[in-house]
């Protein structure tokens, strides 16, 4: 890995590990949560050579912060870092928001800017868009995040979300 990678990788994680402590309930960023990033499917890797496959293991880690919410609505502002499917490090902020489809399910979109994609908007390996998206939660601590890519070749991404 180059130093500057490096470099960056330590400095998101430091600064994510900052922001959740000093966070207090009362702040801007309510009920925090350390994410991490987790597995990928693609649904397009039967069509592969072996030597082309995505990488389906997306280890990082992010922080989500819920903000006031929408109406009925829970908004929520999400950052961090992880290895894409091309095997590179990729940078990313997001905004969600979800509908309460019960006390446990919430149905939504995550509007995500991503770094490290090599065909991403005009070669600048930045890609932007809405995902699809869904937040279970499994306990008063634990969530399950997924994302859909909505292509024609679809990619579900997933996470394990702790509140803290």
């Amino acid at each position: 890995m180059h130093p500057f990678q490096r470099w960056k990788k330590l400095c998101l994680g430091g600064l994510l590990l900052c922001c959740s402590w000093y966070a207090q309930p009362a702040d801007w960023c309510a009920q925090p949560e350390l994410n991490l990033n987790g597995l990928s499917k693609h649904f397009d890797d039967a069509n592969r050579a072996p030597a082309d496959k995505r990488n389906e293991v997306n280890t990082g880690l992010g922080l989500t912060c819920q903000l006031q919410g929408v109406g009925g609505w829970r908004d929520e502002l999400e950052g961090g870092f992880y290895k894409n499917s091309h095997f590179k490090n990729s940078f990313y902020v997001a905004y969600g928001i979800y509908y309460p489809v019960s006390s446990l399910v919430f149905v939504g979109l995550r509007n995500a800017i991503i770094t490290g994609y090599p065909s991403g908007n005009s070669g600048s390996g930045i890609v932007a868009g809405p995902l699809p998206s869904m937040k279970i939660e499994l306990g008063a601590v634990v969530s399950l995040n997924l994302s859909v890519i909505p292509k024609r070749n679809a990619v579900v991404l997933a996470n394990l979300g702790f509140k803290f």
